[in-house]
C-alpha cells in the first residue's frame, strides 16, 4: 500500500475538519445527518492511506463524524417519518 503525499492528506484532513464544523452549524437534523456522513468521506482516505500526524488527525476526524451521525440518525429518522406523514396527507 502505497502512502499519499503530505499536502493530499493535508488537503483531505483539512475539508474534513471543515465539513465537520458546517455539520454543527446546520439546524436540520437531515441536512446535519448529510453533513457529518459527508465529512467522513475526506477523513477516510488519509486515515487509511496517510502517515504521521495527518493520519491519526483523520482517524480522530473520521470517529468524531461517525458518532455525530450516529447520534444525530434517531433526529433524522423521526423528521423523515413526519416528512412522509405530512405528504402521505396532502
Amino acid at each position: 500500500m502505497k502512502a499519499m503525499q503530505s499536502a493530499s492528506a493535508r488537503v483531505l484532513t483539512v475539508t474534513a475538519a471543515v465539513v465537520l464544523l458546517i455539520g454543527f452549524m446546520v439546524l436540520s437534523p437531515s441536512a446535519g445527518f448529510l453533513v457529518f456522513c459527508l465529512a467522513a468521506l475526506p477523513a477516510a482516505i488519509p486515515a487509511i492511506f496517510g502517515t504521521g500526524k495527518f493520519r491519526i488527525i483523520s482517524v480522530v476526524l473520521l470517529l468524531a463524524a461517525l458518532g455525530l451521525a450516529v447520534v444525530k440518525y434517531p433526529e433524522f429518522r423521526d423528521e423523515q417519518a413526519r416528512l412522509r406523514q405530512y405528504k402521505s396527507q396532502l
